[in-house]
């Protein structure tokens, strides 16, 4: 059985290949789940959108994730929070419903105090599951 990150790795990666993008998971000094590359004659490979995908992670962990986006320079670096994993999750005491909102407001303050260095989106399993559906038709 497919682990519920691999699954939705897989899924971009079938989006990006759908959309016209060469596929990889690590740049020369960055890594992320999946990044979709245009390659342009004479630049090479240009790192349009990268992806993590947050299933178990914690704080720290997003922190390097973080860091590997800024490595990496993409036109728009994307949180694909898997709800229902994180939820599994919890560190510590703390409940599945207040870990999910600890890890919401952790992207969200990325998104606010990065904002004039890297573009960052946060989205939802059901984002890619509707993307995927409507290229898809499954």
């Amino acid at each position: 059985m497919i682990r519920v990150h691999e699954e939705y790795v897989r899924k971009l990666e079938e989006i990006g290949k759908k959309l016209g993008f060469k596929i990889k998971k690590r740049t020369p000094i960055g890594q992320a789940d999946c990044i979709w590359v245009k390659e342009i004659p004479n630049l090479g490979d240009i790192p349009i959108v990268a992806f993590e995908v947050i299933c178990s992670e914690g704080q720290k962990e997003l922190k390097g994730s973080f860091a590997n986006m800024l490595a990496i320079r993409p036109s728009l670096a994307i949180f694909v929070i898997v709800r229902e994993e994180v939820m599994k999750h919890p560190r510590g005491d703390t409940s599945p419903e207040k870990w999910l909102s600890r890890i919401n407001r952790f992207i969200e303050k990325l998104i606010e105090n990065f904002s004039g260095i890297l573009r960052i989106e946060k989205w939802y399993e059901n984002d890619i599951e509707r993307i995927y559906r409507s290229l898809f038709r499954r």
